[in-house]
């Protein structure tokens, strides 16, 4: 089976290699690409150590200042953003349970409780809504837009693969079974009249490739 890799990666990107694990065939064409737009670095400045640095994707842990970064306790949303957080040497001290930013935000309530609470996000996402006692800053530090895809890759694969709903909007409402990474993909697809084919358990790519590999032995549709 041909899964439509719609997310910016490499051939050995993170998806790619979940799929290829499936016994699946990755179709790299990316709909989106991302730019650096600030490193946050002034904001981060005014970080203590109490305060809390909120980092949804490992995009957004390479893309803040490296020494700032490295004073307040993070936040992030799954193995993957802890390990690049990590490496960077940021002092990770809450990894969501439910693997997405709304859970994530959901446990830093209970946890943070006054001080300061940044999240630098990307132009596509709006900030949370604040808390008592908590001073929130929220910089755009990269923006997140469509790029010029070849749509011919629609005839060479069987399966499109969203990991986001901006991926979603950027592929549109096509003739093909669509995978979502989980809850907030899959409303993105239902809001264009698609009901998605598969859905990830877990929010993770690794979850997604085993979510497709599934519902290829249960319902298979892969062209000739």
């Amino acid at each position: 089976m041909r899964v439509w890799v719609t997310r910016e990666e490499g051939n050995d990107g993170p998806l790619c290699m979940a799929l290829r694990r499936q016994g699946l065939e990755p179709v790299l064409e990316p709909v989106l690409e991302r730019h650096v737009l600030d490193n946050a670095a002034v904001t981060l400045g005014r970080l203590g150590p109490e305060d809390w640095l909120v980092l949804t994707s490992p995009y957004a842990v390479g893309a803040v200042a490296a020494e700032p970064a490295r004073v307040p306790r993070v936040a992030v949303v799954g193995e993957r953003s802890k390990q690049a957080a990590e490496a960077r040497g940021f002092r990770v001290a809450l990894v969501s349970s439910g693997g997405d930013g709304r859970s994530l935000f959901q446990e830093l309530r209970s946890r943070a409780t006054t001080g300061r609470v940044c999240y630098p996000r990307s132009s596509l996402v709006s900030p949370p809504a604040p808390w008592p006692d908590i001073e929130l800053l929220s910089p755009v530090i990269y923006e997140t837009v469509p790029r010029s895809f070849d749509r011919t890759v629609m005839q060479r694969v069987d399966v499109v693969a969203v990991a986001s709903p901006s991926a979603v909007n950027a592929v549109g409402a096509v003739d093909l079974p669509f995978a979502s990474i989980g809850p907030t993909t899959t409303m993105a697809l239902r809001e264009i009249g698609i009901k998605p084919w598969a859905e990830a358990p877990e929010r993770s790519l690794e979850s997604l490739a085993e979510a497709i590999a599934d519902q290829a032995n249960d319902s298979p549709h892969q062209r000739a």
